[in-house]
């Protein structure tokens, strides 16, 4: 990405600049946290990379996809095949089982319910959730939660997982635990990772950190 600008119309009249011209590149396999003060603008960029919202200027690419020129529609594909998203909250549906939540996304792209199911499967085994499977997200802790979120984002293999505060609603044991489920399932397939958050032991288990102040980034 290069010189990426986001500006919003501030409540009290005139424009709030959130991003004032942000560049760094990011690698296959690579795990990347950016840090900052609340309101710096780490959601606001994860929004953009994962197509959720339209910069104002500047370029992002997530492969041969100029994701700042894109239409609706190529974005939209863009996020149900390309891009894994786990947020603080995790966002589970509350009716269906683990296995039904982390095998969604394959169903939305189409895959057949049974290819979906036993992909879903994998990634549970890989979490360590086998025997909850069959559970709904109000029958599994907070960590067993956010575990499945990790799945779902990953069970459809993308190129760009987006995490945003993952391990804020955790305890310290269950964040360090998703924490080094997401760096090493997200390693392995070979996803780049930008993981905003406050947290400096999750920062520190990344392999850099940026910081985000006065709409710049600043690190290695």
């Amino acid at each position: 990405m290069s010189e990426l600008r986001k500006a919003y119309a501030s409540p009290g009249g005139g424009v709030l600049e959130v991003l004032r011209g942000v560049s760094f590149a990011l690698g296959a396999g690579e795990m990347l946290a950016v840090m900052g003060a609340s309101g710096a603008g780490k959601s606001t960029l994860l929004h953009l990379l994962g197509g959720l919202d339209v910069a104002d200027g500047g370029r992002a690419r997530l492969g041969e996809i100029e994701l700042t020129s894109a239409g609706g529609a190529e974005l939209a594909r863009v996020r149900n095949e390309q891009v894994g998203f786990v947020f603080q909250f995790h966002h589970l549906l509350p009716d269906l089982s683990a296995l039904e939540n982390v095998a969604l996304p394959l169903l939305v792209a189409r895959r057949k319910p049974r290819e979906a199911r036993a992909a879903a499967s994998a990634m549970l085994e890989a979490v360590g959730l086998s025997a909850r499977a069959s559970h709904r997200p109000g029958e599994l802790s907070g960590g067993e939660q956010q575990r499945a979120a990790v799945a779902r984002a990953l069970v459809h293999a993308p190129r760009l997982v987006l995490a945003d505060e993952p391990t804020g609603n955790l305890d310290a044991r269950a964040g360090a635990e998703v924490a080094a489920l997401l760096s090493t399932l997200a390693r392995t397939r070979g996803a780049a990772v930008i993981v905003a958050t406050h947290n400096e032991q999750l920062a520190a288990a990344c392999d850099r950190t940026l910081v985000l102040r006065d709409g710049r980034v600043f690190g290695s």
